[in-house]
């Protein structure tokens, strides 16, 4: 049967044309990509924000020539797959992340329509539908990052710290612990009254403020004294490594996301106590980086790519059950001025609670009868 859509030559993207630009982001017409032998092309109907997008225009860390089109979650319709694909199907709703290193799918349009993108195929997965594009588009590159941080890492029985839990991972991370992999005592903190009640919500038994509470200590009286089994830190704050180094029990482990303690700003590596005060306490280190996979593609081997299947997996069927559902607290149209905006107040530290949803086409072509729209 003859395909109704047709596929433009090039769109209008949103991200940055010259190198360590910065914002705001602009507008820039780029082709549309042609998928390869792995890979899906995904009209693309929601995407979100994540601190990365900022960083690449501040900084081009993974040497892009410019011009680059970001916003790597993705959600939309497939309209064309590699000779190798066989999970999804052209006319499938799909969720996927794109590569870290390739171009996103967000559009100068304000919702229109009319933006593409290139995923592999183990970072595709059918959209439920049930879980609207919008919802599901809030999910990948935040959800893989706690899934790459807790599953397997979290037993049943154990106690976790998760500061941030009314962030865009942390949230997510609370609910993970709390309601998928069943920990025994889920510990959140933030500072804003909003951020302490969405950790709460998320499942986190206790939560505190850190600019009153004395967290190390009030751990240290949950826990007898042993501190956390496992503390799993998205802060990205050199202060804050700190702070939670210091909650972890003898033998336990830390589990941090990016790069670590001492090289937060990607442009000068300091010296940091976190080393030393975990290992005084016997406490492993545990770097979480999904950039890692697509600036050193070595590490991105069949384990690599099974584990992240998993997770675009695990994170469909736990929204499905409820155990793992984002929290959309902002939704721009897809526009240069509204993303650069929202990104703005990311990096300012004072972005939206949960995740802020981009809306990339008000009216997406139904993938499967019942889809929710957006």
């Amino acid at each position: 049967m003859e395909q109704a859509h047709t596929t433009p030559e090039t769109f209008l993207g949103v991200g940055y044309t010259r190198d360590r630009a910065g914002l705001p982001l602009e507008a820039v017409r780029v082709p549309v990509p042609r998928p390869a032998a792995d890979q899906v092309l995904i009209r693309v109907a929601a995407s979100s924000l994540n601190p990365l997008e900022y960083k690449l225009a501040d900084l081009n860390f993974m040497g892009r020539t410019p011009p680059v089109v970001l916003g790597f979650d993705l959600a939309g319709i497939v309209v064309d797959v590699g000779h190798d694909v066989s999970r999804v199907a052209v006319g499938d709703a799909v969720v996927a992340m794109a590569d870290l290193n390739g171009d996103g799918g967000w559009a100068a349009n304000g919702g229109s329509g009319g933006a593409y993108a290139v995923a592999r195929q183990f970072l595709t997965v059918r959209k439920p539908p049930s879980l609207s594009f919008r919802d599901a588009a809030a999910l990948p590159m935040c959800f893989l990052s706690a899934f790459a941080g807790l599953y397997g890492a979290v037993q049943a029985g154990d106690s976790i710290y998760i500061p941030g839990g009314g962030g865009g991972v942390g949230h997510l991370a609370v609910q993970m612990a709390a309601r998928a992999l069943e920990a025994r005592m889920v510990i959140s903190s933030g500072s804003r009254p909003q951020s302490l009640t969405l950790a709460r919500q998320s499942g986190a038994h206790f939560v505190f403020d850190y600019r009153r509470d004395d967290i190390a200590a009030e751990i240290a009286e949950l826990t007898n004294g042993r501190g956390v089994d496992l503390v799993f830190d998205a802060t990205y704050s050199e202060r804050g490594f700190v702070e939670t180094a210091k909650t972890v029990r003898r033998g336990g482990g830390w589990i941090v996301l990016g790069v670590g303690p001492g090289k937060t700003t990607r442009l000068a590596e300091t010296h940091s106590p976190v080393d030393a005060i975990l290992a005084e306490r016997g406490a492993r280190q545990v770097n979480v980086n999904l950039l890692r996979y697509f600036s050193e593609p070595a590490t991105l081997d069949s384990e690599a790519r099974g584990f992240l299947q998993r997770g675009m997996d695990l994170a469909m069927e736990w929204a499905t059950r409820g155990l793992v559902v984002p929290h959309v607290s902002q939704t721009l149209d897809s526009t240069a001025e509204a993303i650069s905006a929202g990104l703005q107040s990311l990096k300012a530290g004072s972005g939206a609670l949960g995740k802020v949803a981009v809306i990339v086409d008000h009216n997406p072509a139904a993938g499967k009868p019942g889809d929710p729209a957006i």
